[in-house]
């Protein structure tokens, strides 16, 4: 059996299976999209899940932050922002007022270039678009404390509106369960201190969190959300060729679960049988190391047993991502150990999030075997990790050696592993 799979956005890759142990290819489910994407956002926002609509929040002196996730998730913003816009102005509000930030969590600031491309051209030279920040103490203001004793820190410019609307996607996420929702605000426009405390609370777990919307991380995010405030959301649902399924707004617990009922049916794969060995490739979540290891955390459910492989095909486009102490922390035995003094208020040296993020794959690496084919890291980088590495020219090769540990494998391939869920 040839198999292809996606390796980024323009490219596929192939590689061979025996017919005898190959048992299919794992997509999104093909569902109709809408035929009115713009009468889809419309008849949402026009129509909210649970909060009062946009002409009953929003009035002339009103200032509005609109929060948009970043460059490296699908969501059609551009799309959206126009229509959202245009019932903010019929309710009053003046442009002069309004606000527009990209919420990069603690990814890399996104290019003048990027930014212009993700909101349009229009949207662009007509309001105020500024990235979200993370580091940065002038930039950052601290708004409360919560009731379990968390400070909320966050990007100063988010705290100078009346009300917040938050514009994200809904895909399966390995510690919030699902994106969408409030996560446009946490880790969305906070600060790294706030941001690694509830990825603390992820690396803690032994559970595996993606794919359950009541989960104890996103339960606690949502009992934050209030200290800091957001009125509004717009949500979508994406299929495979990020097409609008469904578009969901109000409030941001409401709506979001809404969502997750229609994302649940696009994106998650009742299997046939457990398999020994899953090749995922990581699309859409190509941008870098710290993305496409969402195909290793989304495909781990479908894995039969401890001595299974999981081997990540993904192009990493910007190599490791932004935390350059992530692979030495992934590959730590003692990485639960550590972060757990840190949550317990240990002064341990380095990157928190690393160290957070990094404890929930630590684990991982530990229950089964993992492998990752790529040309955007290097070997040196991927073996830092405690797994193995081979270049795209040897993708067979990784096939035909893995292969070769077992009797009779079952072998599938996921092609949408950076948002599909087993």
């Amino acid at each position: 059996m040839r198999v292809k799979l996606p390796y980024g956005a323009e490219k596929t890759i192939e590689f061979f299976v025996p017919d005898v142990s190959f048992d299919g290819m794992l997509m999104p489910a093909p569902v109709t999209s809408v035929s009115d994407p713009q009468g889809a956002i419309a008849h949402a926002i026009d129509h909210p899940i649970g909060s009062p609509t946009i002409s009953e929040i929003a009035h002339e002196g009103t200032r509005v932050s609109i929060i948009c996730d970043d460059i490296s998730r699908p969501t059609p913003v551009s799309t959206i922002l126009p229509i959202l816009l245009e019932r903010l102005h019929h309710s009053g509000v003046r442009k002069a007022d309004i606000q527009i930030i990209m919420a990069l969590g603690s990814h890399r600031y996104m290019t003048k270039d990027e930014i212009r491309t993700r909101v349009g051209e229009k949207v662009y030279a007509e309001y105020s678009v500024i990235n979200s920040e993370f580091r940065n103490p002038e930039k950052l203001a601290h708004v409360g404390t919560t009731e379990d004793g968390v400070d909320i820190v966050i990007t100063r410019d988010v705290m100078d509106s009346d009300i917040r609307i938050g514009i994200g996607n809904i895909v399966p996420h390995p510690v919030m369960g699902w994106s969408g929702g409030g996560k446009i605000l946490f880790p969305g426009v906070t600060g790294e201190h706030t941001v690694a405390q509830f990825h603390m609370l992820g690396g803690l777990s032994d559970e595996r969190l993606v794919g359950l919307e009541e989960n104890p991380v996103r339960t606690r995010m949502e009992s934050w959300v209030p200290v800091i405030g957001l009125h509004f959301i717009v949500n979508t649902v994406l299929d495979a060729q990020f097409r609008i399924v469904r578009v969901v707004a109000g409030d941001y617990v409401k709506a979001h679960r809404a969502g997750v009922e229609t994302a649940k049916t696009v994106m998650c794969c009742p299997m046939k049988r457990k398999a020994d060995v899953i090749v995922v490739s990581s699309f859409p979540a190509d941008e870098d190391f710290w993305q496409s290891g969402k195909g290793f955390c989304n495909a781990e459910g479908g894995l039969r047993n401890g001595s299974s492989t999981m081997i990540l095909v993904s192009p990493n486009i910007e190599g490791m991502g932004p935390h350059s102490e992530y692979g030495s922390c992934f590959g730590r035995d003692d990485a639960s150990d550590l972060l757990r003094r840190l949550y317990n208020g240990e002064d341990i040296p380095g990157d928190p999030l690393a160290l957070a993020v990094g404890t929930s794959m630590s684990k991982m690496r530990r229950r089964c075997r993992l492998v990752v084919v790529s040309d955007g890291v290097t070997r040196e980088e991927i073996e830092s990790c405690g797994i193995m590495y081979y270049p795209v020219c040897d993708l067979q090769k990784a096939i035909d050696e893995t292969l070769e540990l077992y009797d009779a494998p079952v072998v599938v391939s996921v092609s949408h592993g950076g948002e599909f869920l087993l």
